[in-house]
């Protein structure tokens, strides 16, 4: 349906849309492999500030993560949990967004819980001591 109104799509929006989809696969126990291949991707989108949506895939991109994390399980997504710190900790201090910091905050505290308070405490430490 057109209501006379169209336009391309702009590359956040494809970007935002990749997010859910893998999101989705990892549902299904044979592509849990495929979703694990494209987290370096999914982490490098928490740096993308370029554009004037970016604070809306972000909080697409950090409300997906806790259950992406819950999907793949904490042993698969365990290689790859320092990737997500910098841009996590980043988005969790933006004040001028509160939707797209609480979306962060959760997903820190859904790794904390999914590894332990006791082991997310020394993923921190090993790779900053700047946010303890």
């Amino acid at each position: 349906m057109d209501h006379g109104f169209t336009r391309d799509k702009e590359l956040w929006e494809m970007s935002d849309g990749s997010i859910f989809l893998l999101r989705e696969i990892g549902r299904v126990g044979e592509l849990v492999d495929v979703v694990v291949k494209y987290l370096p991707q999914l982490s490098d989108l928490g740096y993308v500030d370029h554009f004037k949506h970016a604070h809306t895939m972000k909080e697409t991109l950090f409300k997906s993560l806790p259950v992406v994390l819950e999907r793949i399980g904490k042993k698969k997504f365990r290689g790859h949990v320092e990737m997500f710190l910098d841009p996590a900790f980043r988005a969790a201090k933006i004040e001028a967004n509160q939707n797209l910091a609480v979306a962060a905050q959760e997903f820190i505290l859904a790794m904390e819980k999914t590894y332990g308070q006791g082991i997310f405490k020394a993923i921190l430490e090993g790779h900053d001591d700047r946010y303890l």
